[in-house]
C-alpha cells in the first residue's frame, strides 16, 4: 500500500512539474507574440523619421517602375474629369482591361503587373498583381528620402484563410506626392518566416489636388500615446480640384479621393467605401480602388451626411431643388439596387411645425431650409435621430418612409422654445421635450444660496438644472449595448457650446455623451470633456484615452488626452469640416 502511495505521489509531481513547465512555456510563448504585435503596431505609427528602410535597400536588385517614357513598364489610364473616374461603365472597362492584360503571360513574384491608379480614385497608390510560389503573405514598406516623413508600413490583406495566398492582387497607397517613392516587399509563410524579398523604385507625380503633401504639426506634452490609423480629412484644399484625404500619424499625404463636393463622412458598407462625390451622388469603391456603383440621387442636393442602417440601406441628408421650403428632408437610397425615395419631410410633422412657429416668432430663423438638420443617424426600423445645430436641438423620429411621421421626442433646453405657457396646447408641445435626469451614481447639483439669488434678483430659491443641453450641436453617433435595457442608447457628439441658447461668450466646446431612456422619458449627461472652443462645424471622436478633435473653425485637427493636454496637432490650409481616423484593417490592411 505504502509503495502505491508513493507512486501516486510521485506521478502526481511529476504531472504538476510538467503541467508547470507546459503552463510557463505557454505564457512565455503569448508574451513573445505580444511583444512581437506591438513591435508591428508601432512600426505602423508613422511617427519614426530616423530609421529609413531605403537604407537597407539593395540596389542591386532593386527595380524601377517608370510610369511614361520609352522604359515604360507599369500600365496607365486616363480619366479626363471626376465624372469619368466615377463613371460605373468606365470602372468596369478598367478591370476588363487588367483581366485580359493578366491573362496574356504568368506574373510572379518577382515580375509583378504594376498599374497607376488605374481605376483613377486613388493617385497616390499602385494596382499589384502576382502569383507567388508558395502561400505566403505580404507586409510592405514605403520610404522616402526626407527626413520630415517616416516610413509607411503595412501588412496587406489578400482575403484568404489566415492571410496567406498564392494569387496576389492589391491597392498600395501610401505613396507620397513629387517625390521618389522606394518600396519593399517582404513574403512571409504562414509561420511568419520571411521567404523572399523585393525592392522597387518609383517617381510619383504631384498631388492630384493641390493638397499640402506634409501638413503642419504641432507636438503636445501629453503622453498618451497616439491613436493607430490614418486621418481621413474632409477639406476644402483651396484649388479648383477637391478631394477627400488620407494623412498619417506625422501628418504626411498618403492618399487622395478625387471628388467634386466635400461630404461630411465615408462609411465602410459590405466591402466598399460609401462617400459624396457630387452634390447629388455617393460612390461605392473597393478594396482595389474600382468604382463599384454610383448611387444618384436626382433632382435632390446633399446637404450634410448619411447614415447607415445596417440593412442595406442609407439615409442622406438631401434637400430636393425645386421645393422652395422646408423645415428639412431625408432620402432614402438602397445601397445595392440604387432606388431612391423620400423618407422624410420635417415639414410634414404637425407638432414641430408648430414647435418652430412658436421659437420663430422674431423670423431670425427661418430660411429656405429651416432646421437645417446637419447630423443623422439609424436607432431602429424606421426611426430617425436628427440633429439641428440650427436649432440647438437633437430630435428622435419615427414612422419615417411613410406619409405621417412623428416626433417622438426633442433633446434640448425649454427656454429655446417658446412653450412655457399653461394652456393645454403648451403642455402637448412640452411633452415632446424629454427630461433631463441624473445617470446612477451622479450627485444633485449644489442648489443656489440666498445670496446668489439676490445677485440674480430672483426673490425666490431656485432649483438648480442638472446640467446645460448641447448647443450649436455636430456629429451624433448612436451606441447600442448589450448591457442596456429596451430602450436605452448611447449617444456621443460635439457641443459646440455657440449659437442660439449660449451667452454668445467663446468659452469652451465639450464632448457630451448622453444616456437615452426612451421608456423613462429622459436623457442624462455621462461624460463632458472640455474641450478648445470651436464655433461652427467639427467633430469628435473618443478613444479609452483620448480624443480626435476637429475645430473646424481654427482649420486644426488634434489627438488630446483625457486628462486635456494636447498630443498632436496639425494644420489645414482651406476649409476643413470633418476628420475620422481608421486603421482599415479588414479593407486594405490585415
Amino acid at each position: 500500500m505504502k509503495k502505491k502511495l508513493l507512486t501516486i505521489l510521485i506521478t502526481s509531481l511529476v504531472m504538476i512539474a510538467g503541467m508547470g513547465a507546459f503552463l510557463w512555456k505557454m505564457n512565455s510563448v503569448n508574451r513573445q507574440q505580444e511583444k512581437k504585435k506591438a513591435a508591428l503596431l508601432q512600426e505602423e505609427m508613422d511617427t519614426d523619421t530616423k530609421d529609413k528602410a531605403l537604407e537597407d535597400v539593395d540596389k542591386l536588385e532593386l527595380q524601377t517602375l517608370y510610369l511614361s517614357g520609352d522604359k515604360k513598364n507599369v500600365v496607365t489610364r486616363e480619366y479626363g474629369s471626376v465624372d469619368a473616374i466615377y463613371n460605373k461603365a468606365k470602372s468596369a472597362a478598367a478591370e476588363d482591361m487588367l483581366t485580359d492584360i493578366k491573362k496574356k503571360r504568368d506574373y510572379s513574384e518577382e515580375d509583378p503587373l504594376w498599374a497607376y491608379n488605374p481605376y483613377g480614385t486613388n493617385p497616390e497608390s499602385l494596382y499589384m498583381y502576382f502569383k507567388s510560389k508558395g502561400r505566403f503573405y505580404c507586409r510592405y514598406t514605403v520610404s522616402v528620402d526626407d527626413d520630415k516623413i517616416p516610413d509607411f508600413t503595412r501588412t496587406l490583406d489578400n482575403g484568404a484563410s489566415g492571410n496567406v495566398a498564392m494569387e496576389h492582387e492589391y491597392q498600395i497607397i501610401g505613396l507620397v506626392p513629387d517625390k521618389t517613392n522606394y518600396l519593399i516587399f517582404r513574403l512571409y509563410n504562414k509561420k511568419d518566416e520571411l521567404a523572399n524579398t523585393l525592392y522597387y523604385k518609383v517617381d510619383m507625380p504631384k498631388s492630384y489636388s493641390g493638397a499640402q503633401t506634409i501638413l503642419k504639426l504641432e507636438e503636445g506634452r501629453s503622453k498618451t500615446p497616439l491613436q493607430n490609423g490614418l486621418y481621413t480629412v474632409f477639406a476644402g484644399t483651396g484649388t479648383k480640384k477637391q478631394a477627400v484625404l488620407l494623412y498619417d500619424n506625422s501628418g504626411v499625404l498618403r492618399g487622395e479621393f478625387p471628388t467634386k463636393e466635400i461630404g461630411y463622412n465615408m462609411e465602410q458598407i459590405y466591402d466598399t467605401l460609401v462617400y459624396e462625390v457630387d452634390d447629388n451622388t455617393l460612390a461605392r469603391v473597393n478594396e482595389l480602388g474600382q468604382v463599384v456603383d454610383c448611387l444618384e440621387i436626382p433632382l435632390h442636393h446633399i446637404y450634410g451626411e448619411f447614415a447607415y442602417d445596417g440593412a442595406g440601406a442609407v439615409y442622406v441628408l438631401a434637400q430636393p431643388v425645386q421645393r422652395s421650403q422646408s423645415l428639412g428632408s431625408v432620402v432614402k437610397v438602397e445601397v445595392n439596387s440604387g432606388d431612391v425615395s423620400d423618407a422624410l419631410d420635417l415639414s410634414d410633422i404637425p407638432s414641430l411645425v408648430k414647435l418652430v412657429k412658436r421659437a420663430d416668432k422674431s423670423g431670425k430663423l427661418k430660411g429656405r431650409n429651416y432646421m437645417a438638420p446637419n447630423s443623422v443617424q439609424v436607432t431602429g426600423i424606421n426611426q430617425l435621430l436628427l440633429g439641428s445645430s440650427k436649432y440647438s436641438t437633437i430630435m428622435k423620429v419615427s414612422n419615417v418612409n411613410s406619409l405621417m411621421p412623428k416626433l417622438d421626442y426633442m433633446m434640448t433646453d425649454q427656454k429655446l422654445w417658446n412653450i412655457s405657457g399653461k394652456g393645454k396646447a403648451m403642455k402637448r408641445l412640452r411633452k415632446k421635450l424629454l427630461t433631463k435626469a441624473l445617470a446612477d451614481g451622479q450627485a444633485e447639483p449644489t442648489q443656489a444660496t440666498p445670496i446668489v439669488n439676490s445677485i440674480l434678483d430672483s426673490g425666490k430659491t431656485t432649483t438648480p438644472e442638472l446640467f446645460r443641453s448641447q448647443y450649436g450641436q455636430n456629429a451624433l453617433v448612436v451606441e447600442k449595448s448589450s448591457n442596456l435595457a429596451e430602450g436605452q442608447y448611447y449617444v456621443g457628439m460635439l457641443n459646440n457650446n455657440a449659437g442660439r441658447g449660449t451667452s454668445g461668450q467663446k468659452n469652451n466646446s465639450y464632448y457630451y455623451k448622453y444616456l437615452v431612456d426612451e421608456s423613462a422619458g429622459t436623457y442624462a449627461l455621462l461624460e463632458k470633456e472640455r474641450l478648445t472652443w470651436n464655433e461652427k462645424g467639427g467633430n469628435v471622436t473618443p478613444y479609452d484615452e483620448s480624443f480626435l478633435y476637429c475645430r473646424s473653425g481654427d482649420h486644426i485637427f488634434e489627438e488630446t488626452g483625457k486628462d486635456g493636454r494636447q498630443i498632436r496637432s496639425f494644420h489645414v490650409k482651406g476649409t476643413l469640416y470633418r476628420v475620422y481616423k481608421n486603421d482599415w484593417k479588414g479593407f486594405w490592411f490585415y
